[in-house]
């Protein structure tokens, strides 16, 4: 198909495909999902396990174990992690990268149903493909009142029952959870005593309790013409219905419950607590759905809680139901999409800013209003088609892909230039605005083709990268791809019929307009420049000894300024998003009254903070924050004291507490200056604040793949010993937070596995058996001395709640001594005391028992601080854990396995650059594309030696690309308030970008050169005398050094807000954009020298042979290639 005489035959039929496009790339944009970072496909199943009031070492020698050992020889498994908890025990199963999800969960689902049978008590286990270690939650909401004698926690299951669902039901969101409130539940409080003196056992109440709250279905019976469905319904129904129970039948006649004990409805006891700014809360996050558009669900939760809010909402009529002194309320204290509404906003002014430098450029160049109009069609008809196939690939608008638009906004135009230049020239030949368009095009359209072919081509070996960057890598080559493809139809059609219309034949004797003459300096410099280069390659022409030396100065350069000039290397980079959190490890046994006590002093340091952050008046909010105080800082980078900072008030501030860990976070007024809550955070639970409690804070990072941070080494201690794990593990902390800061190293768990304070009843087994008892109707008294015992569920409302024995001796009393006085009723009709049957002893047993692949293990997680190399780090890490374990700090028998970060940048390194061997190299993506970019010039050429001569450019640009990312580092250093510029695995991508993209130069000037030895001139007719090489080569430098600079400046336009504007998300693309902006700078300018230099050494003075049979085919294709950019 003839797309140039198409078009111009029927440019109404070209503007009908640019609507068209324009109404498909509308309808994409409502239906493309919007997030901050592409989806990373990783295949984890996560299994959860429950056992009310089982301690750690139960869930792990029960649960786990067995869990595990089953669980084992799952296919694909890449790592299996668990974590054993009060109640719960949770395994993580990692999959290899392309593992079926649904595959991964059926035989996980499978292998778990061969577990032999659980202790009673244990629920189901729940199986799904999820992460527990990396939830999206999008968005935190807390439920609070302002009636201060109202406790709120006691509105657990309204909170669940009545709000979580109206949020699970907004469109996008895929799960709601409740925390920090009581749960609601019916204790049967007895009396020891009284049970005994009736003649009931303990294990006969329950066993009373279980079989009479029962329903039991019964099948059907015939009535007549219906069938008839039979139940016994002996399920309680209320807390008579308990308390009516017969537990025994004696002379004087049945026991019921009520005899014995009281059932009443109350709360459990609680285990977490939540505050916010000061005052207890229940908090409720809300996780999406993956591939669903973050803005739009967010806007439907939004709309949820307004609703929920407003007079005679749920919340109002709760409120009069309770009859509170003020009001309930739900309060969004976490967001995400601000920070993604930002980033996306910058990106788009950038992709507006970005465009308009490049038609400036243009207009610069071809001082014609109406001919930068028609290239400028290029950019939205571009981007836009670029979006309609992301959405037909599946793919989401982030800011990635985003980012890769507002790269293509520069490169689109270039084949637009190289066809419209083609067109002005013919106009200068005498021809119509029509025959000239189509002539124009249809000269340069295999040029153009091969030029997109070069470009789109370097980024198909990115496609194949399958570890989470390169999934990442894919989004921005997608975007980029497809917005080039498209840029050569619009070139070929657009272009064409739009010229054909608007271009007029220049006129003799015209006089010069006033933009003319106002342009006239840079016209006269566009006219002096080429023939200045030309001569400078002249000169050097002339002498062998000048050509060695230049080549030699700018390869050498190149190879050395790369070394030199390569800053420190990171995986992802960690953004600079508005959320600082902290962890707080208390001593072991910290019960939740001692950490409410630790919140509380915390609090006082963040208060006034706070209290600044809700002023509205603008002079008041003034006043408040002068009154702030300044804190040290302290520049790791320098290793010394940072300037004093004065933190920014805070939008939101929350606490929440376990048993056994605590964290906080906060949201700074002022995103931009988020990191001077760092100090704040650090000063507020200083050691004089809290004596004992060891606390650390960071910012939370953009990409947690897998962990808190994207970026993080992972260490983990592995061993049987948990002991000797947790030593090794607390010998290598306090070593790395000493060099590198408390806030670099993050232990998990967070308490390293210290024991606390545990009490253990052990049986006396003859002193039971001459009781007629047993060690298990031993451990029921015990728990009903404790928290209780649950022994079924008691349906109020709809809703299921526990059901738990307690005993009343237990109530109000410290608990060792309850338990030890703790009256028994034997089955022989007496009354022993616990005490007398079991020794009690003191002892200590672990808060939570992770193991990784089997083994009990305690993790570091250990993120370098801005501005070290990864890799530095990662070997003075290795030595410092190398240096503990030869002093004996760290057991023999303790195994040490690094991960995370580290081995992630290294398989990501391995599939860009190869692992060292010859089969990595020559497989790696580099390469590939190097290989993939010259193949194609072959063909183009069909010579094998004229391409390398071409490839000779790619050097510069690496040169060129290193002294950008180098420039932009410094400046990151030296700025508090921009996340530090490494060389990430994204900004890596840059310098594949660079292949496609720098040849082109060098393309031109090599075939115009080759054309000029075999006669050809500038256009399809245009036959000359062949021209010596070294001035064909000069001759060439001159003619091509126009729309060399233009496709360039355009290209660089393009790039420069994406580098120079800095906002959020800009760390994303930043570095990746200093890359091609500096390479295509670099090597534009120093490709006109060492490409013809290079070439003098290999061109010859005779004519080459036709790249085509057909003589006027051959002179077609020269040309094309000639006018490409």
């Amino acid at each position: 198909m003839n797309l140039p005489s198409l078009s111009v035959r029927q440019p109404i039929t070209v503007a009908v495909g640019v609507v068209l496009v324009a109404m498909a790339g509308l309808l994409a944009l409502r239906r493309i999902p919007i997030q901050l970072t592409p989806n990373v496909e990783d295949t984890v199943v996560s299994v959860i396990t429950r056992w009310e009031g089982a301690s750690p070492d139960e869930i792990e020698r029960e649960i786990v174990d067995r869990q595990e050992e089953m669980l084992q020889g799952v296919a694909n498994l890449r790592e299996m992690t668990s974590s054993a908890v009060q109640g719960t025990a949770t395994l993580r199963l990692e999959f290899n990268l392309g593992t079926d999800p649904a595959a991964a969960l059926r035989e996980t689902s499978d292998k778990l149903r061969q577990v032999p049978k659980y202790p009673d008590n244990v629920d189901e286990p729940v199986v799904e493909v999820s992460d527990p270690m990396n939830r999206d939650y999008i968005a935190w909401i807390v439920l609070g009142t302002t009636d201060p004698r109202f406790d709120i926690r006691t509105l657990q299951d309204f909170a669940e029952d009545r709000i979580a669902p109206v949020l699970e039901r907004v469109p996008g969101v895929s799960e709601v959870n409740v925390l920090g409130g009581r749960e609601r539940e019916v204790q049967v409080q007895f009396d020891p005593q009284l049970l005994a003196r009736r003649g009931v056992t303990l294990r006969g109440m329950v066993n009373a309790l279980n079989a009479a709250n029962r329903n039991v279905s019964a099948g059907q019976v015939s009535d007549g013409k219906l069938d008839v469905r039979l139940r016994t319904v002996g399920q309680f129904e209320s807390v008579r219905d308990v308390e009516q129970t017969v537990i025994a039948s004696t002379e004087t006649g049945p026991v019921r419950i009520g005899d014995v004990a009281v059932a009443v409805e109350t709360f459990k006891e609680p285990t977490s607590f939540v505050r916010s700014k000061g005052r207890p809360v229940i908090a409720i996050n809300a996780q999406r759905e993956v591939g669903s558009n973050v803005i739009e669900v967010m806007a439907g939760l939004q709309e949820a809680i307004a609703g929920l809010n407003r007079p005679d909402g749920a919340l109002d009529v709760q409120t009069k139901a309770l009859g509170l002194d003020g009001k309930l309320y739900l309060q969004q204290v976490y967001d995400q999409t601000i920070y993604i509404d930002d980033a996306l906003s910058l990106v788009r002014n950038n992709i507006w800013l970005g465009g308009s430098i490049a038609i400036l450029v243009l207009l610069l160049f071809l001082q014609s209003v109406r001919a930068v109009v028609i290239i400028g069609l290029a950019i939205p008809v571009s981007l836009v088609g670029a979006v309609v196939c992301m959405v037909a690939l599946g793919r989401s608008v982030n800011v990635i892909s985003l980012a890769g638009m507002a790269f293509a906004v520069g490169m689109v135009v270039d084949n637009a230039i190289v066809v419209l230049e083609n067109t002005f020239r013919h106009l200068d030949m005498g021809k119509t605005p029509m025959r000239a368009a189509y002539d124009g095009a249809r000269e340069v359209a295999g040029a153009v083709l091969a030029s997109t072919l070069t470009t789109a081509a370097a980024f198909v070996p990115i496609l194949l990268v399958q570890e989470e960057a390169g999934q990442l890598f894919r989004d921005i080559a997608l975007a980029l791809s497809a917005a080039v493809v498209i840029s050569l139809l619009v070139s070929l059609t657009v272009v064409p019929a739009a010229a054909s219309r608007w271009l007029r034949t220049p006129k003799p004797g015209r006089k010069e307009n006033i933009f003319e003459r106002l342009l006239h300096l840079p016209r006269t410099i566009f006219a002096w420049f080429p023939g200045m280069v030309a001569g400078l390659v002249r000169m050097l022409n002339r002498s062998v000894v000048a050509r060695v030396v230049v080549i030699a100065a700018l390869t050498g350069a190149s190879v050395f300024g790369t070394w030199w000039l390569m800053p420190p290397s990171d995986y992802l980079p960690s953004g600079n998003r508005n959320l600082i959190f902290g962890m707080l490890i208390p001593p072991p046994g910290y019960n939740l009254e001692q950490q409410r006590d630790i919140a509380e002093r915390v609090e006082a340091g963040f208060r006034p903070f706070w209290e600044a952050g809700e002023i509205a008046d603008p002079a008041e909010r003034a006043q408040a924050e002068a009154k702030l105080p300044s804190l040290p800082t302290f520049d790791m980078v320098r290793g010394g004291p940072g300037p004093d900072v004065t933190p920014p008030p805070l939008d939101n501030y929350f606490f929440v507490a376990f048993t056994g860990s605590m964290f906080h976070g906060g949201v700074a007024s002022d995103g931009a200056r988020v990191v001077d809550l760092n100090p704040l955070f650090s000063w507020a639970t200083r050691s004089e604040v809290l004596p004992g409690v060891l606390a650390f804070a960071f910012q939370v990072p953009l990409f947690r793949l897998g962990g808190s941070s994207g970026s993080a080494i992972k260490i983990d201690f592995a061993g049987d010993d948990l002991d000797q794990v947790a030593g090794a593990a607390q010998s290598s902390y306090m070593s790395l937070a000493g060099k590198y800061g408390f806030g670099a190293v993050r232990p998990d768990p967070s308490n390293f596995s210290i024991p606390g304070p545990e009490l253990q009843a052990v049986p006396d087994p003859r002193r039971l058996a001459d009781l007629g008892m047993t060690p298990a109707d031993l451990g029921l008294a015990v728990q009903a001395a404790g928290d209780g015992a649950v022994v079924g569920e008691y349906r109020i409302a709809g809703d299921n709640i526990d059901l738990r024995v307690v005993s009343q001796e237990a109530l109000g009393k410290e608990g060792i001594l309850s338990v030890a006085d703790m009256p028994v009723a034997t089955p022989m009709g007496r009354v022993v005391q616990v005490g007398s049957l079991a020794e009690l002893r003191r002892t200590i047993s672990p808060q939570q028992i992770n193991h990784v692949d089997r083994q009990r293990a305690v993790t570091l997680e250990f993120t370098a601080p801005p501005g070290f190399p990864l890799e530095q780090v990662m070997a003075d890490v290795r030595s410092t854990v190398d240096g503990l374990r030869a002093n004996g700090q760290i057991a023999r028998g303790v195994e040490v396995v690094y991960t995370g970060s580290a081995s992630k940048l290294q398989n990501v390194r391995n599939a860009l650059l190869g692992d060292g061997s010859f089969v990595g190299l020559a497989s790696s993506s580099m390469i590939l594309a190097l290989l993939v970019v010259y193949l194609l010039m072959v063909v183009l050429f069909q010579s094998f030696l004229y391409p390398l001569v071409i490839m000779f450019s790619v050097p510069l640009a690496t040169l060129g690309g290193f002294a950008a990312l180098a420039a932009v580092h410094a400046w990151s250093l030296h700025d508090r308030y921009a996340p530090v510029q490494n060389l990430d695995v994204l900004t890596m991508l840059g310098f594949i970008i660079l292949i496609g993209t720098v040849v082109n130069n060098a393309i031109l000037i090599v075939h115009q050169s080759i054309n000029f030895t075999r006669g050809f001139g500038e256009s399809e007719d245009d036959r000359i005398e062949p021209l010596p090489a070294k001035q064909a080569i000069a001759e060439s430098v001159r003619t091509r050094v126009r729309p060399i600079f233009m496709t360039t400046c355009t290209s660089l336009g393009g790039l420069l807000p994406l580098v120079l504007m800095p906002g959020s998300g800009s760390e994303l693309y930043r570095g990746l954009g200093a890359v091609v902006l500096g390479g295509l700078a670099v090597s534009t300018v120093f490709t006109l020298l060492l490409v013809p230099l290079l070439l003098s050494f290999f061109l010859r003075d005779k004519p080459q042979r036709a790249l085509d049979e057909s003589p006027r085919r051959a002179t077609i294709e020269r040309r094309e290639l000639v006018a490409t950019g």
